[in-house]
């Protein structure tokens, strides 16, 4: 820079002529710039440096791959077990609830194989205790009238408030084996079933029904059946069973009864007869 009156040279950061001593115009601003750029140098430009690569062995690779699938099957089973809670609490409830309301309507169910202690427990509406006593009137028939070997069996059901029993009494003899059902339902007895089985000499379809008139009268008596009338009257529909060819069976269902005939053939030309007949009788 030089001064304006005598055009000496100025030295760098001087602020009047060293020859004229005028004062030099903008040295304040020359000397603010270079103050500036003594305070605050050039910027470097930054260079990013390359990244080196860095070798992993295979070995690694499989590692760190088999762990990542590892978590990943891990987080798969933690989810599936908490929707599966999930579930099953919705599942509780909604099977609570059904609970809850089957309880709200009273229900009840029960059964036992003993009439006798269904009564001493309580569990009876008078019609365990009218089957026992069928019962026990049998047994005296089958023993003391007809002379039989006996054997009893019994059930009873509970369902609301409807009560129902079973007595089965079986009797047999040197000829014949019969079974005496009877049902009871609400105080009553409402169905019978008679049962009667033996071996006759030839068919009846043929030859003479060997059974004991004066026994089968009781039978007949005691039950209200007729037992010569209906082997009369379906021992010439026997047929053939479809099943065993030596087998002649035919049933029949009229009104409240039914009937269930059949024989067949044995040894020595006796041929086996097995006759049902069911009633009902009761107003259930």
């Amino acid at each position: 820079m030089r001064c304006d009156v005598c055009d000496t040279k100025i030295p760098p950061g001087a602020d009047r002529c060293p020859n004229c001593g005028y004062r030099v115009r903008h040295s304040s601003t020359a000397t603010h710039t270079q103050a500036t750029s003594a305070n605050y140098p050039e910027p470097e430009v930054f260079k990013p440096k390359r990244n080196k690569k860095i070798y992993i062995p295979r070995r690694e690779k499989s590692r760190n791959r088999s762990q990542r699938t590892k978590t990943s099957t891990f987080r798969k089973y933690i989810i599936f077990i908490v929707a599966l809670i999930a579930v099953v609490q919705m599942a509780s409830v909604f099977i609570g609830n059904i609970v809850s309301n089957y309880n709200s309507h009273n229900y009840t169910e029960f059964s036992g194989e003993s009439l006798q202690e269904g009564i001493d427990n309580g569990d009876d509406d008078g019609t365990l205790q009218l089957a026992l006593d069928y019962e026990n009137d049998l047994k005296s028939f089958f023993s003391d009238d007809l002379l039989m070997d006996v054997d009893v069996s019994e059930s009873y059901d509970i369902y609301e408030d409807n009560y129902s029993a079973y007595v089965n009494v079986y009797g047999t003899d040197n000829v014949i084996s019969l079974t005496a059902s009877i049902n009871f339902q609400n105080q009553e007895p409402y169905l019978q079933s008679i049962t009667l089985s033996w071996n006759n000499q030839g068919t009846i379809r043929e030859n003479d029904i060997n059974l004991d008139q004066a026994q089968i009268e009781k039978i007949n008596e005691k039950f209200n059946i007729d037992i010569f009338g209906a082997i009369e009257e379906y021992k010439s529909k026997l047929k053939v069973d479809e099943d065993d060819n030596t087998r002649f069976v035919v049933s029949d269902y009229k009104d409240d009864e039914s009937i269930y005939l059949s024989e067949s053939y044995g040894i020595d030309d006796e041929y086996f007869v097995y006759l049902s007949l069911g009633q009902d009788i009761g107003d259930n």
